[in-house]
């Protein structure tokens, strides 16, 4: 019997949970909303062109941010970067709500982007420090499904009520943002991570031993340099393309946006195991190789209702790259060095992909809607292949059988 260990375990799965259920309630907020942003860059008026730049803008600043804060939050702990990236979002939709001007939108686009650079690296930080070893893979698509599960139903329900009821995009953004001030306040009241030194093993150094690349790191740097500059040149682009190149309605596009949510909803509730068992390098490169179902549907045909396959393989790419990542990252570096590697990647990934939404822009109106789309077929598939041949597995990362005390 060990009562100690076991209350310690059930209260490390206790937080794993809230952190899932905050997560989710995030989730859902930001995709309530999501079908109206396209409408809202459409009356205003503004060049696609615009939105690139915005988008190149929030790059950069996640570029710059992700590796101070993941440091930070290595050091001081995750629960504050919790709050501070919520703070964030909320002022986001908040700039959202009052759009009347470019620039006030861009500054919704620019906040919003911060979310997953701030909160989300802690929260996911967080969920790696209360995981056992060996289950990494599954709490992290665990994670992931449960989010994307909340965010599939949130464009649907937010498309309906905005096409079918007429609900001014104000008032959808105001909503997102009241559900985001909830999650802030459940964090601020009820998540109690352990103590830092009691969470991570650290070694007292210079801030230059913390921000030092390690040499393990440099094909995954690669790797993720490669991927980012790829996708973002069309990511950006994709809910405005079905919107405006496709002529669909925002309920239509509410519904695209609800399946690539759910894709990732279905993967991180069913594949977690997979991935503990398969490693990390298949999932990796099967999520570039899905750039194929991704943008074909996209270059074929003009019929909203494509969308929805296109969709499919969207929600699919994200599925399989973020669990993967994250648990390659705690494979090889640590969960005590999340934060750190983390943003070390996001500095070099944010740099190579730093233009790539303003050129997508840019291609956009210079060349045809569809050429950041090709663009990213190319590249996304070339990723895949480097990945497949490139990147090694740890070995010993996979689970191995334990056995209980009597």
């Amino acid at each position: 019997m060990d009562p100690i260990g076991r209350r310690g375990r059930s209260s490390a799965e206790s937080q794993i949970l809230l952190l899932i259920g905050v997560n989710a309630l995030f989730g859902f907020a930001i995709g309530f909303s999501s079908p109206s942003v396209a409408p809202l860059i459409v009356a205003l008026g503004v060049s696609i062109s615009f939105v690139g730049q915005a988008q190149t803008v929030a790059g950069l600043g996640t570029t710059f941010l992700r590796l101070p804060v993941g440091v930070a939050m290595d050091r001081i702990g995750r629960k504050p970067f919790i709050i501070m990236g919520g703070l964030v979002t909320l002022l986001g939709f908040v700039s959202y709500s009052l759009s009347t001007f470019w620039l006030l939108l861009g500054a919704g686009i620019v906040l919003v982007t911060f979310d997953y650079t701030i909160r989300g690296t802690a929260s996911s930080a967080s969920i790696g420090d209360a995981a056992k070893a060996g289950t990494m893979g599954r709490v992290f698509s665990l994670d992931l499904g449960v989010t994307e599960s909340a965010a599939t139903l949130a464009p649907i329900l937010g498309g309906y009520v905005a096409t079918v009821m007429a609900i001014p995009s104000r008032f959808m953004f105001a909503t997102s943002a009241s559900l985001i001030a909830i999650a802030i306040i459940i964090v601020l009241i009820a998540y109690k991570p352990a103590p830092v030194q009691q969470t991570q093993a650290r070694s007292v150094g210079s801030w230059r031993e913390f921000i030092r690349v390690d040499k393990r790191i440099l094909s995954l740097l690669v790797v993720v340099a490669l991927d980012a500059a790829a996708w973002r040149i069309s990511f950006p682009f994709w809910a405005l393309y079905i919107f405006k190149e496709m002529n669909a309605t925002q309920e239509q596009l509410g519904i695209a946006l609800a399946i690539s949510a759910g894709i990732p909803a279905l993967t991180g509730l069913t594949l977690g195991m997979k991935l503990d068992k398969a490693g990390r390098r298949p999932f990796l490169a099967l999520s570039e190789w899905s750039s194929i179902g991704a943008c074909l549907p996209l270059l074929l045909t003009s019929r909203p209702e494509f969308a929805y396959i296109s969709a499919v393989f969207w929600g699919l790419a994200y599925s399989l790259y973020v669990p993967a990542l994250n648990a390659y990252v705690v494979d090889h570096f640590g969960s005590e060095r999340f934060g750190q590697t983390l943003g070390t990647l996001s500095l070099v990934s944010g740099l190579a992909s730093a233009t790539s939404p303003a050129l997508g822009g840019w291609i956009w109106d210079n060349i045809s809607p569809k050429a950041p789309f090709i663009l990213t077929l190319v590249l996304a598939n070339a990723v895949g292949m480097i990945i497949w041949f490139k990147v090694e597995e740890k070995e010993d990362a996979r689970p191995t059988p334990r056995t209980e005390p009597e």
